[in-house]
Parts: C-alpha cells; sequence; structure tokens
C-alpha cells in the first residue's frame, strides 16, 4: 500500500509516469508542480487502485505517516490545541469533471478551534469554519439536507464562540458516522465514505477516482499574509508580465474586490513572475497558479492548464521560451495548430463587452474574424451611407446583409466590415470575396431579409441598427444584436511576422502564393512571405465606381470599332493596376488571369444601378432609349452563366478584350524594366476546354482576311513601342474542367504552367452549384452521405482528375509549372495531396498565408523525421 500512497512536497522523489496516471488530474498537477522544485503546499495522493480499496483496508499508519511528513514542513502539529495542522481533502478522477467535492478544515474540532482562533486573531472567522466544514461533511458524504445545519458558510463570522459552539454540537450528530474516534480515525472516516460514495459513481465515470490530502494555509494571518492566483504572462496580449490579483490578510475571495498583482510587494512580486517563468519552462505552455503567502511564507496551492488563453499569448510564449532556448524552432512549429492563426489574423470580439447582449448562433463559417457596424440590405444603400459617413466625418463601420451577392456587389463588400448572406456557402460568391479583401463574411440560411430588416428567431434588426459577427474558424458563428468591442491584430506585436519568417526556413520547393486583385492585398501578401501572385482576378478591377460605366459601355457596344474606343480608355487604368503589382512583386510571379465573369455579371443588377446606367449611357448617347438599354441587358443575360459565354469564351468571340489586357500588362512590364524593377508576368488563360482554344488566344488566327492577334503578337508590338529588346513572361492554363484535365497532355503543348481552379473544378466535377449547395447539402451531413464539404477537403474525384491532369501534363512538358489557387488551398489535408503529387505551390487569400505556411512547414518537418 505504501507505492500507492504519494508524498509530495517541493523535493519530491520523481514519479514514474505509470504512477502518475493512477494520481487523477488534481493529484498530477501537484505532482507536476513538486516536480519543478517550488514551495507547494505539502500533502499525499491515494492513487485510484488503493482509493477503490479504501473501505476494505487498514490505513491509519501510513496516514499518520504522510501527516507527519506534512507537520514537520509546515511546523504545525494534526489535532494540537495550540499549533493545529488542518487539511483539506480533494477528490479528482482522470476526467476534467468540476461535480467532485472538495472538503476543507479537516482536523476543526471542539479543541483545536481555539487554536485556530488564535492563529487568525478571529475567533467569529474559525468558528465559522468549522460549522462549513460540518456542513460540507454533512451535505456531500452524509446526504444531509443542508437546511438542517444551524451554521453555514453565509452564516460564517455573525455569532461568537459561545453560540457557535452551541449550534455546532447539534450539527455534528447529523454526521456521527464521521466523528468517531481519534483525529486520525476521522480523517479515515472521511477518506473511506468518499471512497463509498463515490467511486464508480455517476460522476466518476471511468472509475479513476483517487484522493489528494493536503495542508491548509491561509492568507489573513496578519498583514503579511496574502492570497490570490495569477497566469504565468498576460492571457489576452502575451505580455511576459504575469497577470491576477490578490488580497490582502483576507480570506473570503468572493466577497472582497481583489488588487492587481503589480501591487503586491516587490519582492514578492519578483518570486511570484520567477515561479511564472519557471512554469512556463517546465510545461512549455501557460499556467495559472494559485498562491497564498502566509506570515511571509509563500506557498503554491496549486497549477492548472489555462484553456482560455488567446493564440497570440500561446505564440508569444513559444517565441519566448525558443529565443531562450528552452525549446528549438521544431518545437514551435509543431505546438501551433494552423487553425488557431485564423485568431492572429482578425479582431476578436472583447468577451467583456457582449455578457448582456442577446445573440443567436449558427450558419456558415464563411470568412473568419468579428466585425461591427450598422446593417444595410443593398449596395446601394450602404454606399450611400459610407459617402454620407465620410463627409460629416461619422464612423464607417457597416455590414451588408443580401439574400446573395454578384460582382457588382464587390465595391461594398470592399468598404463594408463584413458580409451576411442567406444562400450559398463557404465557396458562394460573399465569402470568396471577403476572404481575398480581409472581410468578415458568414452564411445564415435561417435569416429573413424582407425590404429594410432581417428576422432571425424571434428577433427583428431594421436597417441602420448595428449588429456584431463573430465568426470563429474552430465554432458556429454568432451574430449578437448590438455593439461589441473589438480587440484588433497587430502583426508586429502579436508575433505572426515573426513565425512566418520562422516558418520559411523550413520550406523548400512547394511555397504559397497569393490570390491578390489590390495592392494592399499584394503588400500585405509579401510581409507573410508570399512568393508571388497565384491568381490576380482581373474582373475585380472593372468594379472600381470609376471604371464600371465605361465597362459596361464596352459590354454594350454595338461594333467592334466602339468597343475598342472604350477599351482605350481602360487600357491605362489596367495598365496602372498590374504597374502596381508587379512593382509590390518585384522578381517575384504574378500570375494574371485574363477576364474570366460571364460579361452579364457586370450590367446592373438592381432598379437604381440601372437607373445609374441609363443616365450614363445617354450623356454619351442622348438618342438612346431606356427601355433599349434595358432590353440589350436582358439578351446577355444567360440561364446558366458559369458554364456559358465566359474565360477564353470572351477572348474567341471578342479577342478585343484580351488584347487590351495584355497590352496593359507588357506595357507595365515594359515601363518597370526601364526603371531597373524585374517583372515575371505569368499569363493565365480560364476557362480553357480544349488546347485549340488556348493556341488561338497563345498565338492568334488568321482566317478568311480576319487577323486575330496573339498574345505573343501583341507582346511583340509593345517591346517595340517601348525601345525594349525582351522581357520575361509565360502564359498558361487554368485547369477548372474536367475536359481540360483529360486533354492536359494535348494542351501543355500551348501552356507553360497549369493552376487548378479547385472551385469550378468541384461544381464540374459534381455538378454542384456552390451557391446553393448548402439548400440541401445539410441532409447529406445528416445521413453520413459525404465525408466532407467538396468545396472546402478536395473530393477523392476531384484529385484523381488532378493528379491525371498533373501526370499528362507534365508528359508533354516536364518542367511544366503546377498550382493550385482554389479556396482549397489553405487546408492541411488538400496541402498534403498537393505536394505528394507534385505540385509547386498553392495559392491562396492573403489572410490564409501564414495557415498554408505553418501546415507546409509541419508537413516537411515530420517527413524530415521519418527519414
Amino acid at each position: 500500500m505504501n507505492k500507492s500512497v504519494i508524498f509530495f512536497n517541493k523535493s519530491i522523489t520523481p514519479v514514474d509516469e505509470e504512477v502518475r496516471e493512477k494520481l487523477g488530474i488534481r493529484g498530477r498537477r501537484a505532482v507536476d508542480l513538486a516536480n519543478v522544485g517550488l514551495p507547494i503546499v505539502p500533502g499525499f495522493i491515494i492513487d485510484s487502485e488503493l482509493t477503490k480499496k479504501l473501505p476494505e483496508v487498514n490505513i491509519k499508519q501510513i496516514i499518520k505517516t504522510n501527516v507527519g511528513l506534512i507537520e514537520k514542513e509546515m511546523k504545525k502539529v494534526y489535532g494540537d490545541p495550540s499549533n493545529p495542522l488542518l487539511l483539506k481533502v480533494v477528490l479528482s478522477s482522470d476526467l476534467n469533471v468540476p461535480y467532485f467535492p472538495s472538503f476543507h478544515n479537516i482536523g476543526l474540532n471542539d479543541d483545536t478551534v481555539k487554536g485556530f482562533a488564535s492563529q487568525t486573531s478571529d475567533e467569529k472567522f474559525a468558528f465559522g469554519e468549522y460549522a462549513y466544514m460540518l456542513r460540507g461533511l454533512g451535505t456531500k458524504l452524509c446526504d444531509a439536507d443542508g437546511a438542517i445545519f444551524s451554521a453555514s458558510k453565509k452564516d460564517s463570522g455573525k455569532f461568537d464562540a459561545q453560540n457557535a459552539l452551541k449550534a455546532i454540537d447539534a450539527d455534528k450528530k447529523h454526521i456521527d458516522c464521521l466523528l468517531d474516534g481519534d483525529i486520525y480515525d476521522q480523517l479515515i472516516s472521511i477518506l473511506k465514505r468518499s471512497s463509498e460514495k463515490f467511486c464508480d459513481s455517476d460522476i466518476d465515470v471511468d472509475n479513476s477516482m483517487s484522493i489528494m490530502v493536503q495542508a491548509m494555509v491561509y492568507g489573513n494571518l496578519g498583514e503579511n499574509s496574502y492570497s490570490g492566483s495569477y497566469y504565468t504572462r498576460d492571457i489576452i496580449n502575451g505580455d511576459s508580465a504575469i497577470s491576477g490579483s490578490f488580497l490582502q490578510n483576507e480570506f473570503d475571495i468572493f466577497n472582497k474586490k481583489p488588487k492587481e498583482i503589480s501591487k503586491i510587494g516587490k519582492e514578492y512580486y519578483n518570486r511570484l513572475q520567477e515561479i511564472g517563468n519557471k512554469i512556463e519552462e517546465q510545461f512549455k505552455e501557460i499556467r495559472s497558479i494559485k498562491f497564498t503567502i502566509e506570515e511571509g511564507n509563500l506557498w503554491l496551492i496549486e497549477q492548472r492548464e489555462v484553456d482560455e488563453n488567446s493564440t497570440q499569448s500561446h505564440l508569444l510564449m513559444l517565441l519566448d521560451l525558443q529565443k531562450r532556448d528552452i525549446i528549438d524552432k521544431d518545437y514551435l512549429v509543431k505546438h501551433i495548430q494552423p487553425a488557431q492563426l485564423n485568431e492572429l489574423l482578425h479582431p476578436i470580439i472583447d468577451n467583456s463587452s457582449v455578457k448582456t447582449i442577446k445573440k443567436i448562433q449558427g450558419g456558415i463559417s464563411g470568412s473568419t474574424g468579428a466585425c461591427i457596424g450598422r446593417v444595410f440590405f443593398s449596395t446601394e444603400k450602404l454606399l450611400e451611407e459610407h459617402k454620407r459617413a465620410i463627409m460629416h466625418g461619422k464612423e464607417t463601420n457597416f455590414i451588408l446583409c443580401m439574400e446573395a451577392t454578384y460582382a457588382e456587389d464587390v465595391k461594398a463588400i470592399e468598404v463594408a466590415k463584413g458580409v451576411i448572406s442567406t444562400e450559398g456557402g463557404y465557396s458562394s460568391h460573399a465569402p470568396v470575396v471577403a476572404r481575398s479583401l480581409g472581410k468578415v463574411a458568414m452564411v445564415q440560411p435561417n435569416m429573413k431579409i424582407r425590404e429594410k430588416s432581417f428576422t432571425i428567431g424571434n428577433v427583428t434588426v431594421n436597417e441602420g441598427a448595428y449588429v456584431s459577427l463573430n465568426v470563429p474558424y474552430y465554432e458556429e458563428p454568432t451574430i449578437f444584436f448590438g455593439k461589441a468591442g473589438l480587440i484588433e491584430p497587430d502583426f508586429e506585436k502579436n508575433g505572426l511576422l515573426e513565425l512566418v519568417n520562422i516558418l520559411q526556413e523550413y520550406i523548400d520547393d512547394f511555397d504559397v502564393r497569393a490570390n491578390a486583385d489590390q495592392p494592399r492585398e499584394a503588400k500585405l501578401s509579401r510581409n507573410f512571405q508570399a512568393q508571388g501572385i497565384g491568381l490576380c482576378r482581373t474582373e475585380h478591377m472593372f468594379f472600381n465606381e470609376k471604371r464600371i460605366m465605361k465597362f459596361r459601355e464596352m459590354i454594350l457596344a454595338g461594333s467592334e470599332s466602339d468597343r475598342r474606343k472604350v477599351l482605350k480608355q481602360l487600357q491605362p487604368m489596367q495598365r496602372s493596376d498590374f504597374y502596381e503589382l508587379f512593382k509590390i512583386m518585384e522578381g517575384f510571379p504574378v500570375t494574371i488571369r485574363l477576364l474570366d465573369a460571364p460579361l452579364h455579371e457586370f450590367l446592373p443588377r438592381t432598379d437604381d444601378s440601372m437607373k445609374e446606367f441609363i443616365k450614363y449611357m445617354q450623356t454619351k448617347n442622348k438618342s438612346l432609349k431606356a427601355s433599349e438599354i434595358q432590353a440589350t441587358c436582358a439578351d446577355l443575360s444567360e440561364m446558366n452563366p458559369m458554364l456559358g459565354h465566359r474565360g477564353c469564351r470572351v477572348a474567341i468571340t471578342y479577342p478585343e478584350i484580351y488584347e487590351m489586357q495584355c497590352r496593359a500588362i507588357f506595357e507595365a512590364v515594359c515601363m518597370l524594366k526601364k526603371e531597373g524593377i524585374e517583372a515575371v508576368p505569368e499569363i493565365m488563360i480560364p476557362v480553357v476546354m480544349t488546347e485549340t482554344e488556348l493556341k488561338f488566344v497563345k498565338n492568334g488566327k488568321k482566317i478568311e482576311g480576319t487577323t486575330v492577334k496573339g498574345i505573343r503578337d501583341i507582346r511583340n508590338e509593345v517591346l517595340e513601342e517601348y525601345g525594349v529588346d525582351e522581357i520575361k513572361y509565360s502564359v498558361g492554363s487554368m485547369i477548372e474542367l474536367p475536359a481540360a484535365a483529360f486533354r492536359a497532355g494535348k494542351i501543355a503543348q500551348y501552356a507553360e504552367f497549369f493552376s487548378f481552379g479547385t472551385n469550378d473544378l468541384t461544381q464540374t466535377t459534381y455538378g454542384l452549384s456552390r451557391d446553393d449547395v448548402n439548400s440541401f447539402f445539410p441532409s447529406y451531413t445528416l445521413y453520413d452521405l459525404v465525408k466532407n464539404n467538396p468545396f472546402q477537403v478536395l473530393g477523392d474525384e476531384v484529385k484523381e482528375i488532378i493528379g491525371v491532369a498533373t501526370q499528362r501534363g507534365r508528359l508533354t512538358r516536364p518542367n511544366l509549372k503546377l498550382g493550385l489557387c482554389g479556396e482549397h488551398g489553405a487546408d492541411p489535408e488538400n496541402i498534403e495531396f498537393c505536394k505528394r503529387i507534385g505540385l509547386n505551390y498553392v495559392s491562396t487569400s492573403p489572410y490564409s498565408i501564414p495557415l498554408a505556411k505553418l501546415a507546409i512547414a509541419q508537413l516537411n518537418l515530420t517527413e524530415r523525421e521519418e527519414e
């Protein structure tokens, strides 16, 4: 039995793992703290095996021996009337179950209570604790009704010793079974009864309960006594200084206002900080420590893991430990999970600000983060309010709320803080755009939108009212019906940039590029060590309010010459776009996807935007009738636009559009070359179905008196115009149709790179619309018909298609560069697949780059360790 009772203090003999596993959570925490050599309050633990047998065995001598060890260290004697040692009994199992009881002040009786009163100089407190001990034993071990006890915790301190003893005598009758024999017999009765009542009970679900007996210490024995708790560092911002609170010469922490730990005496503060540092070094994580200073003697009561700490605090702790050579970089990389990094990239809700705000949880996370704003239900109204707010110097926090968003709504998402949609899912339009812009997005299918309000559950929110969104990566999103407080990220201070620099050391040929269309996205991506841009969606560039009308005018033009006139006006704008991106990404490749979206997506979708467009067109041609403009727009609409007139199909019907874009690319490259800046454009052709389409766009065509310029022809013209000898560029194909994947060998004759557009490839492989899938997909999940959402985790069939295209493409062109630019690019499981089959990179939204880099670094580290 001696081996089943573990004594602990700061000089503990190391406990082997087999024994440690039988000590319960609380016991293991105590032993782990003792192993650090810190001043833990001494005690002993009866392991789970012996705890089960307690009712049948004689343990009096073992208990006496271990209590004697506690007495020696505490310089008090158990049962001594003048200097009594008091104990607490703590029950715990292997599960973190909060329902196991604890019993305090064991050892108090009619004799020792007077000595305890002398120690505390507070007779009322001492007798109150005596009464509380009896009531706790009666209600928790003897199943007595708490109402029958005349003295209770709430009465503590309200009666004098004489009256208290009379009340206590009455209370003792309710627990006679625990009070027979001497003071050791009473302790053993408590231990045995605890075993009988709680071992293998409803709360001891895994039959692993153990019992810890520990000395009691008090922070109310004079002005040099304190009690408190603290974290080894700030659990929110990660500052290395300890954070917590304490009370001086007080015991009842629940009814007193504590002071900040920094205000405790300097000597004690420094010691507590030193202890915090040692505990972080030992456990390599933030811990919470409970302490008591009893008449100048510092004692640690317990330490525990901290679930509520932020990712920022966890990361900064690991970085601190790595700088002090406590851990190496391998350890650091392993102990950050990719999903955690979302918290560092976006604002988070300040939980203290939403305690009284009504909320509804549920929906689909589209783009993680948190935001607050006034809600508006159309792009026009939100932009109008945005302009008004700027003019009057008011805040510009807005949230766009629509059933679904389209290309013309990008400008509203761009100025909004977040977007709520009711249709679609993770890969639908609003979340995709929001992720690229670093905005918050969620899909809430249960929301009903009316003209100027939305209703969800029993709550109706009118236009202009404040809501707050919390969209975490790891749980369902939440809408708060009010104005929450936010904690904004700071990449310089939260350790993210430092982490990314470390991760880059673990990354070799397979790396991460950015999906970026705007200069600010490109700059952020470079801060995150993006190795170029893997997807620049040029259609997003035309939704600027200074360009959209001209682009619509070009779409409605009745002839090629009219289209070219408008395109000539748009060309300097495109050239400026590309110039900025190339300059920011100096020396790194920039993959520019030429116009992809169906032309009708650029046309007005609401009455207000149509009126605005009609007004614009009539300034160009007064003879145009509104009905004519509306009819032309209607004629351009398609039944199934995602499989319709888009991508390279537009280039074949209107080659002048791609011609303008390519000319703008080459002019920007030539301008930068003259400035001594290297630009590396990769021109990507979307929605390629066959090699003949790519050959047409790349090389051009002459037929029946008609000449269509190819990309190389445009390059030659621009080089001559700018007097530049040569520039570096390449032409490639997006692979987003199964037909293109199966013809990859032939397409590779003309493509120098492939980029797998997995959003559309998933749609065309499974016949699923990413904007409509959530109307029926929950049922598939309910009945376990599919393993994962294929728009988040690549399906096996899509993986097979990518594998086929990779193999066939490289058989034709061995040095074919391969990337993936869909929304799947940041998922660790997808990354492992892409690396394994030989892709060169994944490209993802700027805010997902650190997640992808961490996943790659961890994958490479695992592979290295397995070699």
